[in-house]
């Protein structure tokens, strides 16, 4: 049944999920582990929820800024920024190397290895984590992640990055570049403890897209290391480079992206089409991951002409999904059908994957980069656009269906999909390089996108309620 108006998304999270309700005094009240106390010692000055009034006093007021009060604000910001950053990398990247508009600029390593490491690991994984911190809790039934923890990542994710791009500009001898991705893996690390906590304190008996997560963050934690040894031991860095970013897609980002989605889209489907059935069969799931895992394990192994396989079945999955959760229905909903069709760009990726190892069974080159960047585009980035624009409306105390400007920077991005799909079989020299071309308009969109929704994360909710 569609939700009233008025309802707000954290509102309708917590009615459905039957959560008690909590005082923030009880947030920080559940980690007492000698890990996290020694990785959260700087955080703890930096916690504004402390039940102590000397405590709150004693903390700088730059600390006690709304901006710090929940995980999403402080993780979604780092998104947003890293997202331009990324972007306007891969923009001034391609403008020397497709388009020749300038001469190249040296790196410490390929240029593609760079955007890789910046994409995976850097950009989706901060809201990954600023929406997993916000709503895994809600999934098992559990208390908020304290203030402690998130904070703690946030400062370990967002230093590392930092340090990541000044060590692209700094004498090849000096290590930066692998001392800041070892800061975003302990950061990394501090998420995931945190979220195993949660799972460990639920009420929720149905824990396993909880424990699917842990798993696969865990294997995005060996993908940023694996980077690590890459910029450290430049000797086998094509080898460790290759299966850092395998994992990221193949064992990392898809496996995240299809939990979240199989957990919340019947969900929020259900909350807007009347009559539904919620359709969550988790064996489908299983059998998606495994299809996704055989295609990393059959890239790393050189075994492209057999990869047609799992590619066939996982697209088929995909497909499937999308007529059960009804696709065709969505549109009545801007947010709801961001999210549907986002999904849709998933198994056109694998058909197309499908087809390119068929094609090179048969010895034939076809198809180029085409279905990767169906995946990161078409899928990856158009169903983050949907649910960051979801999170930041509903936790920021407005209603889910205020949203204008998200709906229309979805189907301009929508452009961009085709356009870089295009590119692949369409080179075209200098200034209308294509792949240039939708590598700048991606900043311009995502620029857009930051204006209308980064403030909400800076500003106090307009419904006078914390988070």
């Amino acid at each position: 049944m569609r939700p009233p108006d008025n309802v707000l998304y954290s509102e309708l999270i917590v009615e459905e999920m039957g959560l008690p309700s909590r005082k923030k005094s009880d947030t920080n009240s559940w980690i007492s582990h000698p890990f996290i106390a020694a990785v959260s010692v700087a955080s703890k000055k930096l916690n504004p929820m402390s039940e102590s009034p000397s405590n709150l006093v004693s903390t700088p007021s730059f600390f006690r800024h709304v901006f710090f009060s929940a995980p999403h604000r402080v993780m979604f910001f780092s998104g947003a920024v890293q997202g331009l950053l990324t972007v306007l990398f891969c923009a001034v990247d391609l403008g020397a190397r497709y388009a020749s508009l300038y001469s190249e600029m040296s790196w410490p390593v390929p240029a593609s290895w760079l955007h890789a490491v910046l994409m995976i690991y850097g950009f989706f994984s901060f809201y990954f984590f600023g929406f997993l911190m916000t709503a895994l809790p809600k999934w098992v039934s559990a208390k908020e992640v304290p203030r402690r923890l998130y904070l703690t990542a946030f400062l370990l994710l967002a230093g590392g990055w930092f340090l990541f791009y000044a060590g692209l500009f700094m004498p090849l001898g000096i290590p930066f570049p692998s001392i800041a991705l070892l800061l975003v893996a302990a950061g990394w690390l501090v998420v995931t403890y945190a979220l195993f906590l949660a799972i460990r304190g639920g009420d929720n008996p149905d824990k396993r897209h909880a424990k699917a997560v842990i798993v696969v963050l865990l294997l995005g934690w060996v993908g940023v290391l694996s980077f690590v040894c890459v910029f450290a031991a430049p000797v086998f860095a094509g080898t460790v480079a290759r299966l850092g970013i395998e994992i990221g897609i193949w064992g990392f980002l898809l496996p995240v992206f299809n939990t979240v989605t199989h957990r919340v889209l019947p969900f929020f489907t259900g909350n807007v089409l009347s009559p539904y059935t919620v359709y969550r069969p988790m064996g489908l799931l299983w059998i998606l991951f495994a299809c996704l895992f055989a295609h990393g394990a059959g890239e790393v192994g050189g075994m492209q002409s057999w990869l047609w396989l799992p590619d066939s079945i996982a697209a088929a999955v995909c497909f499937w999904f999308s007529w059960k959760w009804q696709l065709r229905r969505s549109f009545v909903s801007h947010l709801l059908a961001m999210h549907h069709v986002a999904h849709l760009w998933q198994g056109i990726a694998l058909s197309l994957y499908a087809a390119r190892s068929v094609a090179h069974s048969l010895g034939v080159d076809m198809g180029g980069l085409a279905p990767l960047h169906v995946l990161t585009l078409g899928y990856f980035t158009s169903l983050l656009i949907g649910m960051a624009t979801r999170v930041s409306l509903g936790h920021s105390g407005r209603p889910i269906n205020s949203d204008v400007w998200g709906w229309r920077l979805f189907w301009c991005f929508q452009g961009i999909v085709l356009l870089r799909f295009v590119g692949e079989f369409l080179n075209l020299p200098g200034f209308m390089n294509l792949f240039w071309w939708s590598a700048v308009l991606w900043v311009v969109i995502f620029a857009l996108w930051g204006c209308v929704y980064v403030p909400m994360y800076l500003a106090p909710r307009p419904d006078g309620r914390s988070g």
